[in-house]
């Protein structure tokens, strides 16, 4: 319930900010628009505008990962998707801007085994050799 609570706010508060972004416009060189590394800087200037959209997506993200013999790492964090259409004479091009926070991370401790075997990932189903070889 809290969690919930938690993105919510975090919704609501980039929301407002997308809201007090004014649309901000630029003139940049032909090729740049068309996306032509040679032609990047040469060609008439041409008006560039980027409008923010206001769409704010929230999701909470957890991840495991090992972190020694017997520890394991537990990340909580925010995944906070945003919206951006980019808008240039007979075009225009919506971004998505994906970001990650940090809420909590913490180290979980087991008991230390009596054995232990490092079978690395991409080993895992190598464990016996083949038959015949």
């Amino acid at each position: 319930m809290m969690m919930n609570k938690v993105a919510s706010d975090v919704a609501l508060t980039i929301q407002e900010h997308l809201k007090q972004i004014q649309t901000a416009a630029d003139r940049i060189p032909l090729g740049n628009a068309i996306g032509s590394q040679l032609l990047a800087q040469y060609g008439p200037k041409i008006k560039l505008v980027v409008t923010p959209l206001g769409m704010v997506d929230v999701n909470f993200g957890t991840e495991f990962e090992q972190s020694g013999i017997n520890q394991t790492r537990h990340r909580i964090f925010l995944i906070v998707n945003t919206k951006v259409r980019v808008i240039i004479p007979f075009s225009s091009n919506t971004i998505e801007v994906t970001t990650y926070m940090p809420v909590a991370e913490t180290i979980i401790v087991g008991r230390v085994p009596m054995n232990y075997i490092n079978v690395p990932k991409d080993q895992f189903l190598n464990i016996t050799p083949l038959y015949g070889e």
